[in-house]
C-alpha cells in the first residue's frame, strides 16, 4: 500500500499541512519538527507521488524518448549511444527524467504505451508514423523529431545529410576519381535518402554519369556492408571509390575489399558517414562525414523544453552542419 502524507503526519505527530510545508521547503517550522517528519518519512519508506503532483501541476518532469531501429542493438548502437547519453544528461541538468522506449516495428509504435505513462513531451528518433504524430498534436503534447523530419509542422533536429554526402563525393571527384560507387541503407530512412540525393547531385554537377551498377542498397549493418560490397566485387565491375551512407556499411565494405586482396585506398578508397567510435579502431582507419551526435541530443532537449515552457510553439528546423574527416581509407 502506498504511504501518504497523512500517514507521515500521523507517525510524526504533526498536521498534514506541516508535512507539506517541510516537503516543499516553504512556511515556518522548527528544526526539531523537520527532523521528526523526515525520520517518519524514512521509516515508512515514503516516496513523493510524482503522478499526484502532476495532476495538480500538469507536469510530470518526465520526457519520453522513442528510438526506432529495425536491427539490434538499439541503445548500444554506436550512432545512437552518444545521442541518448546527451539527451539523458541534458534532461537531468534541467530537472527532468527520461523514459526510454525502443521499437523495431514502426506500425506498432512504443509511443502508445509511453503516452499512458504521462510524459511532458516526446523525442522521436529516425522514424515515426504520421498517425502517432497526429495523435500527439491532438493531445497538445510537445514533441521533437531527431535525425528525421516530417511535413506536419513539427520541430526537428538533424544533420545536414545532403551536404555532407555531396562534399564527400566532391572530395573523390577532386582527387580525380570518376568511378564512384554508393552503398546505401534503406531509402525509407530519410537520412539515407538525403545522402543518396547528395551523392547523385555531386555526380550531376561534375558531369559524371550515374551508373546503376555502381550502387547497392540494403540494411545499415556491418554484415550487410560486407554482402553488398562482395556482390559488387563479384560482378567484376568495381568502382575506384566507395561512398557509404553510414559507417557500419563502410566498415563491412572494407572487410570485403580486404578479403578480396585489394588495397585501401590504392585500389578502392572508402568514405563513410556519421563518424562512430569504431572508425579509428579498424584498419585502415575510416574516412567519414562527422555528425555532432552530442549536440544533436542536447539541442533536441532544448527545443522540446522550449515548447513545454511555451517559449516557442512554432516549428523549428535545426539542421546541424557536418564535416568531412579524412583518415587512411581515402
Amino acid at each position: 500500500m502506498n504511504v501518504t502524507i497523512k500517514d507521515v503526519a500521523k507517525a510524526a505527530g504533526v498536521s498534514k499541512s506541516t508535512v507539506s510545508r517541510i516537503f516543499s521547503n516553504s512556511g515556518n517550522y522548527s528544526d526539531e519538527t523537520k527532523r521528526k517528519v523526515l525520520e517518519a518519512a524514512e521509516r515508512l519508506n515514503y516516496r513523493k507521488n510524482t503522478i499526484a503532483t502532476a495532476m495538480k501541476t500538469k507536469e510530470t518532469k518526465n520526457l519520453g524518448l522513442i528510438i526506432y531501429k529495425k536491427h539490434k542493438p538499439i541503445l548500444s548502437h554506436p550512432f545512437y549511444a552518444p545521442i541518448v547519453e546527451a539527451i539523458v544528461d541534458s534532461s537531468k541538468e534541467r530537472g527532468y527524467s527520461i523514459i526510454i522506449a525502443t521499437d523495431q516495428d514502426i506500425e506498432n509504435s512504443a509511443a502508445e504505451s509511453l503516452l499512458e505513462k504521462r510524459v511532458d513531451g516526446i523525442i522521436f528518433t529516425s522514424f515515426v508514423h504520421e498517425a502517432i504524430i497526429k495523435k500527439c498534436k491532438e493531445m497538445g503534447l510537445p514533441l521533437v523529431l531527431l535525425n528525421c523530419s516530417i511535413d506536419l509542422d513539427v520541430s526537428f533536429v538533424k544533420a545536414d545529410n545532403y551536404m555532407g554526402a555531396y562534399e564527400a563525393v566532391v572530395y573523390f571527384i577532386k582527387k580525380k576519381y570518376r568511378e564512384i560507387g554508393f552503398l546505401c541503407g534503406p531509402l525509407q530512412d530519410q537520412s539515407y535518402y538525403e545522402r543518396y540525393r547528395g551523392y547523385l547531385a555531386a555526380l550531376n554537377d561534375y558531369n559524371i554519369p550515374v551508373r546503376e551498377n555502381f550502387m547497392r542498397f540494403g540494411e545499415s549493418t556491418i554484415s550487410e556492408g560486407t554482402r553488398l560490397m562482395s556482390n559488387m566485387l563479384e560482378s567484376g565491375d568495381v568502382p575506384r571509390a566507395i561512398f557509404a551512407s553510414c559507417d557500419m556499411i563502410a566498415i563491412g565494405a572494407i572487410k570485403a575489399i580486404k578479403k578480396a586482396g585489394l588495397k585501401i585506398p590504392d585500389d578502392v578508397a572508402v568514405i563513410g558517414f556519421e563518424d562512430i567510435e569504431h572508425n579509428v579502431l579498424i584498419e585502415p582507419a575510416l574516412s567519414t562525414v562527422f555528425v555532432d551526435k552530442m549536440k544533436m541530443g542536447q539541442m533536441a532537449v532544448k527545443v522540446l523544453l522550449d515548447q513545454i515552457g511555451a517559449k516557442s510553439k512554432s516549428r523549428r528546423e535545426n539542421i546541424l552542419p557536418t564535416k568531412l574527416i579524412l583518415r587512411e581509407s581515402s
